[in-house]
């Protein structure tokens, strides 16, 4: 997926048509919209991808409640215990059986005195001493726990984690019901469309996620467009449906045809092209009023990636889970899409801490871009050796961050939203830097599979449209 000189050729006579003809791509301007903060640390949550926070185009109402959601019970916690846990525990490890995969209530103190799921042999205190110290799955992930609540749990833990049955600490929690202002009625527009999980035989019954075998289970549930014509995305939502089983999800867009309501083992398509996901903590998205995400048309199909994760193997898990989106056929002055960056030249050897993979896409080739580019949102991706992320723009011989996660978690990956949209320039250079660490015996390089590598930056921007899709992976190794 390199870029090869060929494809910056081609760069370069497809820019050379359109800086002839005339790009209607806009002037690159910034946008109004208000874009609520994309950075979400989820604690307890496992393999999370993208999440997708709301943004307020001008009269299209407030952006969705991003907070505080009320009513988990915290009986027996000492107050300055339950304060600790529910800023970093209960989003997933609510009452009263977890939710997202997390796999038990961490409400109360009963909750952390059984045998812990994935270690029978420690109650779950135990577990957690070592989690929240664990430099290659840390908990909670993708979020740094502040030394001062580590030291409250670890002081609590090396007492056994006793419970304060007299304790009186208020209504403090915000486990629970996590609903707040997002899915598909929280959005300032009806849905037309939507993308859910189902049981693949034309009955259109729930998926249902198997007990046994389903700790770490993909599954990809495959559509026909239902699209008459090209439409654009004004708006979308996750729908949640068996919360106590769903990891994330990932619509992709292919031109491969795919079966109509099919589910079964995923086998991405190679043209496979990233239109939306969700992860535990996500919000719904309102596109700026004059932006439209590409959703494609009738040519194309559709594949809908869902993680589950049923460790506490549950036997009634029947799930409808998905996406919902408002569209329009009526273009909006910009459209956007993914530009991806970032790099497949890979190579962490056995047993290395901190080994670096660098991709850049060069001042050359953006030297050729008619018009800036703005970019809403990062998706920065990486696999299990992960450990941070970096994006940077160089310009005029300035730094200037793109996306920057100091502590990168393959078990919660959110999408960082730029308010204002970030200003890609003609002449502009990026660097994506992916750092790893891999204590395992044998090397690891680039590939599709999770015990493979990846250091990619999905960027959402506009104007697409000056990009065919063919060519809208700008990188260098």
């Amino acid at each position: 997926m390199a870029m090869t000189s060929m494809r910056r050729a081609v760069w370069g006579l497809w820019f050379g048509l359109l800086a002839a003809c005339g790009s209607t791509g806009g002037s690159g301007g910034e946008s109004t919209s208000e874009v609520a903060d994309g950075t979400c640390g989820i604690a307890g949550c496992d393999d999370s991808v993208t999440t997708t926070v709301a943004t307020t185009g001008s009269g299209e109402g407030g952006s969705a409640d991003s907070g505080s959601t009320g009513g988990a019970a915290t009986s027996g916690l000492p107050c300055d215990v339950a304060d600790v846990v529910e800023r970093n525990c209960l989003l997933c490890h609510a009452p009263p059986d977890g939710l997202f995969g997390a796999p038990m209530s961490l409400a109360s103190a009963a909750d952390w005195q059984v045998p812990a799921i994935t270690a029978p042999t420690n109650k779950v205190y135990e577990l957690a001493a070592q989690r929240i110290d664990d430099p290659v799955s840390p908990m909670p992930q993708n979020m740094v726990m502040s030394d001062a609540d580590k030291a409250t749990l670890h002081a609590w833990f090396d007492a056994g984690a006793p419970a304060d049955e007299g304790a009186d600490c208020g209504d403090t929690t915000t486990g629970g019901d996590t609903d707040g202002g997002v899915g598909p009625d929280a959005l300032p527009c009806e849905p037309t469309h939507t993308f859910v999980a189902g049981a693949g035989d034309g009955s259109g019954d729930a998926f249902h996620v198997p007990e046994n075998g389903a700790d770490n289970l993909y599954m990809c549930f495959t559509f026909a467009s239902p699209f008459g014509t090209e439409v654009q995305g004004t708006a979308w939502a996750p729908i949640t449906d068996d919360e106590r089983v769903l990891h994330h999800w990932i619509l992709f867009r292919t031109q491969e045809p795919q079966v109509d309501g099919g589910a079964g083992p995923c086998n991405m398509p190679s043209d496979a092209v990233f239109v939306s996901g969700w992860a535990p903590g996500g919000q719904n998205f309102v596109m700026p009023d004059d932006v439209g995400l590409e959703l494609g048309g009738p040519d194309n199909y559709y594949i809908l990636q869902v993680h589950y994760h049923n460790v506490a193997h549950h036997a009634d898990a029947l799930d409808r889970s998905g996406v919902a989106f408002c569209t329009t056929e009526t273009p909006r002055a910009h459209t956007a899409g993914v530009l991806t960056f970032g790099t497949t030249s890979i190579d962490v050897p056995a047993g290395a801490t901190g080994a670096t993979a660098t991709g850049h896409c060069p001042s050359s080739i953006t030297s050729l871009l008619p018009v800036d580019l703005n970019v809403l949102a990062s998706f920065p991706h990486m696999h299990g050796l992960g450990r941070q992320f970096d994006t940077t723009v160089t310009r005029a011989g300035q730094d200037l961050t793109l996306v920057d996660v100091p502590a990168f978690s393959f078990d919660n990956q959110v999408s960082y939203i730029h308010d204002p949209p970030f200003v890609l320039k003609a002449g502009d250079s990026i660097t994506t830097t992916c750092t790893y660490d891999n204590p395992g015996g044998t090397p690891v390089h680039f590939g599709e599979r999770t015990e493979d590598e990846m250091c990619f930056n999905f960027a959402l921007m506009w104007p697409i449209e000056i990009l065919p899709p063919q060519y809208r992976i700008c990188m260098t190794d």
